[in-house]
């Protein structure tokens, strides 16, 4: 093309903009988003992940049990061990494992997703999230079946785990 040509296409188009007829440029978020959440302490996060534990749970299921208790983490990526909290969620029946739920809750809190502890398969998933200055990695495991056997019929129920440790900038896959 040549540059009137060029011209006369930038003048249509923002003409139809203007009209009306073509849709508005959405500008693009920044990849990743940041994290909104941020926390005083270890204890301030600690408390708020088990707020979230007990609105993701029901309390009227009798087969489902969570517990918390300190917890070391080691870090894939920094080659060191954190001290921190684990929740557990153990739920004993047919009731909707609570992973989902947990990792919603996390990202309505503003907390992002921190990929590179990310794993999905037929028996579990992992994914890991990131506040301003904590790291929280969501476990669950269940009863995947098993795909040479047809017949097969898992066990119900499932084990979730919540862990959150201080946030390391170091912790995250080579670029």
């Amino acid at each position: 093309m040549n540059l009137h040509a060029d011209r006369l296409l930038v003048a249509i188009a923002l003409g139809l903009l203007a009209a009306g007829i073509l849709p508005t440029p959405v500008r693009a978020e920044p990849w990743p988003p940041a994290p909104t959440a941020r926390y005083a302490s270890l204890e301030a996060a600690r408390d708020s992940i088990g707020a979230m534990v007990f609105r993701c749970v029901s309390h009227a299921d009798t087969a489902i049990h969570v517990s918390r208790e300190p917890a070391t983490f080691d870090y894939l990526y920094a080659k060191t061990t954190g001290r921190g909290w684990a929740f557990h969620i153990t739920v004993n029946d047919t009731s909707s494992c609570p992973d989902d739920a947990m990792e919603q809750a996390l990202t309505d809190a503003g907390w992002v997703e921190s990929f590179g502890y990310s794993a999905d398969g037929a028996d579990g998933s992992n994914m890991g999230y990131v506040c301003r200055n904590f790291f929280c990695l969501v476990e669950g495991q269940w009863d995947g079946g098993d795909a040479t056997d047809p017949s097969y019929v898992p066990e119900p129920g499932c084990k979730v785990t919540l862990t959150c440790v201080p946030r390391r900038e170091d912790d995250a896959p080579r670029q």
